[in-house]
Formats: C-alpha cells, structure tokens, sequence
C-alpha cells in the first residue's frame, strides 16, 4: 500500500481556507492575524502557535484538530497510530469472512462514543456513495465533526 506524505499544517490551513472560498486577507482578519502571517503559515516558513492554531480552526469553522499533522508516511508509523487506538479505545485487529478488519472492545471505556462517531462517519460516506453529497461535502463534515 502507497502512503500519502502527510499534510503539513500550513498544507492543512491553505485547504480548510480554499474550502471556505476565503483568500489569505479574509482568513487573517477572521482570525486577528496579519495576511503575511497566513501566507507564511500556508507556504511552511513559521509554524502558528496553539493559540494561532485555534484562532483560524475558530475562523474556518473546523475542529482544530483537522489542523494538526498526523505523521503517517510509513507503515510503521500507522502501526503506532493503531496501538495507540488499542490503548485508548480498545481496537482489535479481527477477521470477517476471511477479511482483516478493525473492531473496538465495546467494553473500553471510550469506546461508545467513539462508535457512535465512527457510524455518522459511514453514514456520511454512503451518503457520498449515493451520490447525494459530494466529494467536498464529506471533506467539510470531516473538518466540522466535533467542532
């Protein structure tokens, strides 16, 4: 399987703002920055503080979350993600008809919640399937979910 190179935040933040239809200036003042601010963050020359962070995921309307790099360049690395998943939600590699999924213990602590989350996320996705939302529909319900 080919891994995407990860997102960086300003990556992240140039996607979210064009997603909103938003130019630089119009991010920067929604956020109490300055365009120069925005653009340097976009082209990767200065990272934005928590607070910063926070500020334009509250201006785009999207979780900060969505802004946050997740490194996942190796499999390695995915493997990590997954354990730590396992640690806090309780995930289990499992087999369906010959399949490797992935399942939760219903019996971790956080694992309602997070199964209640993970069904709006199938719902959204055969929403897409069904062609009744599009493509960048489902990006925005992603970056909005939890906000």
């Amino acid at each position: 399987m080919a891994w995407e190179v990860e997102l960086k935040t300003g990556e992240l933040i140039k996607k979210y703002r064009k997603l909103r239809k938003m130019t630089q200036k119009q991010l920067a003042a929604a956020c109490g920055q300055t365009d120069s601010a925005i653009r340097n963050y976009e082209l990767g020359n200065r990272t934005p503080g928590e607070l910063q962070l926070q500020t334009i995921a509250k201006a785009l309307y999207i979780s900060s979350e969505a802004l946050r790099e997740v490194p996942l360049e190796s499999s390695r690395q995915a493997l990590e993600l997954l354990f730590r998943l396992d640690e806090e939600f309780g995930l289990e590699p499992m087999e369906v008809d010959g399949m490797l999924v992935l399942g939760f213990d219903a019996r971790a602590e956080k694992s309602p919640k997070l199964a209640v989350a993970l069904k709006a996320w199938k719902k959204m996705l055969d929403s897409e399937n069904a062609g009744e939302i599009t493509p960048e529909e489902l990006d925005e319900w992603k970056a909005e979910f939890g906000s």
